[in-house]
């Protein structure tokens, strides 16, 4: 059990509030409470400010996912949960969550500031950027692993694979990010970490690899 877990466990029992309660509450099932309680799914960061209320403690106790936006500076100390994804505050976008990458119980939506996504879109249209954490070290220290990562989905053929370019990409089944290197007999992924990484893939088994996105910036 992690401490959020024990945090959001602990608030519970000191204060008595019944799981029931919980998800009439913040507009969920009692299953999920089930679930948040045994550790086997985290708080979602847009719940984790009504429930942090009701339990009168901080959300980023309680929440994994809050606690990243946190400390990444997405959002700042006290904010409210994003629970009115249509009506974001002033000067932010709603980004959608990449599907087929990450985790299954990330949040599906996130705020962010107009002004970061200006800096680091340039001339993508935001209706083709969604976000993904990046899973693993692959691109350290560059891309530091649980980043938030944006990538454009437009940029999903291969024939309009930029050589070099940073890619979001689904191969044989296993999501990752890594740089794009095209050769003549095959295509090589690699991580820019200290293992320089390097997977190739045969250009008879291009078929497998499915780009999900090129990757455009990152908080």
């Amino acid at each position: 059990m992690n401490k959020y877990t024990q945090a959001f466990v602990a608030a519970m029992d000191h204060t008595r509030i019944r799981s029931r309660t919980i998800a009439a509450e913040v507009g969920t099932m009692d299953n999920n409470i089930a679930q948040w309680r045994s550790g086997r799914r985290p708080i979602p960061a847009e719940y984790a400010v009504k429930v942090a209320a009701l339990l009168d403690v901080p959300p980023e106790t309680i929440s994994p996912h809050y606690d990243q936006l946190l400390q990444s500076g997405v959002i700042t100390s006290g904010a409210k949960a994003p629970d009115a994804w249509a009506n974001p505050p002033s000067g932010h976008t709603v980004v959608e969550r990449l599907p087929g990458f990450g985790r299954a119980d990330e949040q599906e939506r996130l705020w962010l500031p107009e002004l970061i996504l200006r800096r680091e879109l340039g001339a993508t249209p935001i209706e083709n950027v969604r976000w993904v954490t990046q899973q693993s070290r692959s691109m350290e220290p560059e891309i530091k692993r649980h980043a938030v990562v944006l990538v454009d989905t437009s940029a999903t053929r291969l024939e309009d694979v930029v050589d070099s370019g940073i890619y979001a990409y689904s191969l044989w089944g296993r999501a990752d990010i890594r740089r794009v290197s095209i050769r003549r007999d095959a295509w090589v992924l690699i991580g820019d970490n200290e293992e320089r990484t390097r997977t190739p893939v045969p250009i008879a088994d291009l078929s497998e690899l499915q780009l999900l996105g090129m990757v455009i910036g990152w908080l």
